[in-house]
Protein backbone atom coordinates (compact mmCIF):
# COMPACT_ATOMS: atom_id res chain seq x y z
CA UNK A 1 0.00 0.00 0.00
CA UNK A 2 1.32 3.46 -0.73
CA UNK A 3 1.78 5.88 2.15
CA UNK A 4 2.97 9.60 2.89
CA UNK A 5 7.15 9.38 3.29
CA UNK A 6 7.48 11.38 6.23
CA UNK A 7 8.96 15.01 6.18
CA UNK A 8 12.18 14.70 7.87
CA UNK A 9 14.38 11.81 8.64
CA UNK A 10 14.03 11.62 12.05
CA UNK A 11 10.52 10.14 11.94
CA UNK A 12 11.67 7.38 9.03
CA UNK A 13 11.44 4.52 11.73
CA UNK A 14 9.27 5.61 14.52
CA UNK A 15 6.36 3.17 15.11
CA UNK A 16 3.30 5.40 13.90
CA UNK A 17 4.79 6.61 10.50
CA UNK A 18 3.77 4.79 8.14
CA UNK A 19 0.44 3.76 9.93
CA UNK A 20 2.28 0.57 10.91
CA UNK A 21 3.06 -0.52 7.26
CA UNK A 22 6.57 -2.45 6.92
CA UNK A 23 9.75 -1.10 6.83
CA UNK A 24 12.82 -2.90 5.27
CA UNK A 25 16.46 -2.00 6.90
CA UNK A 26 19.29 -2.53 4.32
CA UNK A 27 22.81 -2.53 5.37
CA UNK A 28 23.30 0.78 3.11
CA UNK A 29 23.90 3.59 4.47
CA UNK A 30 21.60 6.20 3.21
CA UNK A 31 24.87 9.04 2.14
CA UNK A 32 24.31 6.72 -0.88
CA UNK A 33 20.82 7.12 -1.42
CA UNK A 34 21.08 10.68 -2.76
CA UNK A 35 19.93 11.75 -5.73
CA UNK A 36 22.04 14.58 -7.94
CA UNK A 37 18.69 16.83 -7.53
CA UNK A 38 16.91 17.92 -4.14
CA UNK A 39 16.92 20.42 -1.16
CA UNK A 40 20.38 19.41 0.48
CA UNK A 41 22.70 18.43 -2.21
CA UNK A 42 23.62 21.07 -5.27
CA UNK A 43 25.06 19.55 -8.43
CA UNK A 44 28.37 20.60 -7.91
CA UNK A 45 28.64 18.98 -4.47
CA UNK A 46 26.84 15.75 -5.49
CA UNK A 47 29.26 15.76 -8.72
CA UNK A 48 32.52 16.84 -6.41
CA UNK A 49 31.33 13.96 -3.81
CA UNK A 50 28.90 11.29 -4.32
CA UNK A 51 29.94 10.92 -7.27
CA UNK A 52 32.94 9.40 -6.66
CA UNK A 53 30.85 7.08 -3.98
CA UNK A 54 29.16 5.01 -6.33
CA UNK A 55 28.18 1.48 -5.14
CA UNK A 56 25.88 0.79 -8.52
CA UNK A 57 25.87 1.62 -11.97
CA UNK A 58 23.08 -0.65 -13.43
CA UNK A 59 19.50 -0.45 -14.29
CA UNK A 60 18.24 -3.72 -12.34
CA UNK A 61 19.00 -5.21 -9.19
CA UNK A 62 17.67 -8.50 -7.89
CA UNK A 63 17.18 -8.12 -4.18
CA UNK A 64 18.04 -11.00 -2.02
CA UNK A 65 17.39 -11.95 1.46
CA UNK A 66 14.27 -9.53 1.95
CA UNK A 67 12.52 -11.64 4.41
CA UNK A 68 16.00 -11.07 6.77
CA UNK A 69 14.75 -7.55 6.68
CA UNK A 70 11.67 -6.91 7.85
CA UNK A 71 11.26 -5.58 11.18
CA UNK A 72 11.15 -8.75 13.41
CA UNK A 73 14.05 -10.94 11.72
CA UNK A 74 15.97 -7.45 11.53
CA UNK A 75 15.64 -6.93 15.38
CA UNK A 76 16.95 -10.39 15.85
CA UNK A 77 19.64 -10.21 13.66
CA UNK A 78 20.64 -6.53 15.50
CA UNK A 79 20.24 -8.14 18.65
CA UNK A 80 22.55 -11.12 18.13
CA UNK A 81 25.51 -8.91 16.17
CA UNK A 82 25.58 -6.82 19.71
CA UNK A 83 25.23 -9.81 22.38
CA UNK A 84 28.33 -11.01 20.16
CA UNK A 85 30.37 -7.82 20.07
CA UNK A 86 33.45 -6.80 22.21
CA UNK A 87 32.38 -3.50 24.10
CA UNK A 88 34.59 -0.53 23.79
CA UNK A 89 36.06 0.21 27.25
CA UNK A 90 34.27 3.04 28.93
CA UNK A 91 37.19 3.97 30.63
CA UNK A 92 38.96 5.61 28.06
CA UNK A 93 38.16 8.84 25.79
CA UNK A 94 35.98 8.03 22.96
CA UNK A 95 37.32 10.97 21.73
CA UNK A 96 41.16 10.03 21.28
CA UNK A 97 41.87 8.35 17.77
CA UNK A 98 43.48 5.31 19.74
CA UNK A 99 40.44 4.13 21.10
CA UNK A 100 39.22 2.01 18.29
CA UNK A 101 41.82 0.37 17.09
CA UNK A 102 42.37 -0.65 13.08
CA UNK A 103 40.77 -4.59 12.83
CA UNK A 104 38.11 -6.20 11.79
CA UNK A 105 36.44 -6.72 14.66
CA UNK A 106 32.70 -6.26 15.84
CA UNK A 107 32.75 -3.30 18.29
CA UNK A 108 30.06 -1.93 20.45
CA UNK A 109 29.94 1.35 22.22
CA UNK A 110 26.52 2.16 24.62
CA UNK A 111 26.20 5.40 25.18
CA UNK A 112 24.49 7.50 27.85
CA UNK A 113 20.72 8.17 27.92
CA UNK A 114 17.97 9.22 30.20
CA UNK A 115 15.44 7.79 27.51
CA UNK A 116 15.08 5.14 25.06
CA UNK A 117 14.44 8.51 22.22
CA UNK A 118 17.31 10.33 23.33
CA UNK A 119 19.98 11.27 20.90
CA UNK A 120 21.89 13.73 21.83
CA UNK A 121 24.93 11.89 23.32
CA UNK A 122 24.86 9.31 19.95
CA UNK A 123 25.86 12.27 18.38
CA UNK A 124 28.48 13.80 20.25
CA UNK A 125 30.03 10.40 20.05
CA UNK A 126 29.87 9.97 16.37
CA UNK A 127 31.10 14.00 16.44
CA UNK A 128 33.81 12.24 18.06
CA UNK A 129 34.48 9.41 15.81
CA UNK A 130 34.08 12.28 12.70
CA UNK A 131 30.92 10.45 11.76
CA UNK A 132 28.85 12.51 9.57
CA UNK A 133 26.13 13.27 11.86
CA UNK A 134 23.44 13.27 9.02
CA UNK A 135 24.25 9.44 8.95
CA UNK A 136 23.40 8.77 12.78
CA UNK A 137 19.82 10.36 12.51
CA UNK A 138 19.34 8.41 9.01
CA UNK A 139 21.19 5.16 10.17
CA UNK A 140 19.41 4.95 13.39
CA UNK A 141 17.52 2.40 14.38
CA UNK A 142 15.53 2.09 17.73
CA UNK A 143 18.69 3.68 19.12
CA UNK A 144 21.15 1.74 17.32
CA UNK A 145 23.77 2.98 14.74
CA UNK A 146 25.26 0.67 13.15
CA UNK A 147 28.46 1.37 10.66
CA UNK A 148 31.76 0.37 9.98
CA UNK A 149 35.02 2.40 11.62
CA UNK A 150 38.55 1.77 10.81
CA UNK A 151 37.63 -1.59 9.26
CA UNK A 152 35.76 -2.77 12.33
CA UNK A 153 31.86 -3.43 12.34
CA UNK A 154 31.09 -0.95 15.03
CA UNK A 155 26.94 -0.10 17.13
CA UNK A 156 26.86 2.87 18.94
CA UNK A 157 23.58 1.68 21.45
CA UNK A 158 21.85 3.71 23.73
CA UNK A 159 21.67 2.47 27.27
CA UNK A 160 18.03 3.00 27.53
CA UNK A 161 16.96 1.17 24.38
CA UNK A 162 15.64 -2.68 24.64
CA UNK A 163 19.14 -3.63 22.84
CA UNK A 164 21.12 -1.59 25.76
CA UNK A 165 19.22 -2.91 28.87
CA UNK A 166 19.72 -6.36 27.15
CA UNK A 167 23.34 -6.71 26.33
CA UNK A 168 25.19 -3.73 28.27
CA UNK A 169 27.48 -5.07 31.10
CA UNK A 170 25.78 -4.93 34.19
CA UNK A 171 29.75 -2.75 35.39
CA UNK A 172 29.82 -0.72 32.54
CA UNK A 173 29.32 2.73 32.63
CA UNK A 174 27.68 4.26 29.16
CA UNK A 175 30.20 7.07 27.21
CA UNK A 176 29.21 10.49 28.16
CA UNK A 177 30.46 13.49 26.33
CA UNK A 178 30.98 16.54 28.80
CA UNK A 179 29.78 18.97 26.13
CA UNK A 180 26.05 18.33 27.29
CA UNK A 181 27.17 19.67 30.68
CA UNK A 182 23.89 19.32 32.31
CA UNK A 183 23.80 15.21 31.80
CA UNK A 184 26.78 15.18 33.84
CA UNK A 185 25.01 15.69 37.26
CA UNK A 186 22.78 13.16 37.25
Amino acid sequence: RLVMFPKTDSNVHKEDTFNHADTLYPDVSRTFHIGKEGANVFNEFFNGYFRQKVIATGDHYDLANLDSLDRSAYITHITDIISAATPIDWKVDPCDSQTIPEGKDTLVMFYYQRDSQETRQALALAGCLHLWNVDIVRGMFNGVLRTHYRGNELLLVGSMTRFGKAAMPVDYKPFRIAKYKDEMDD
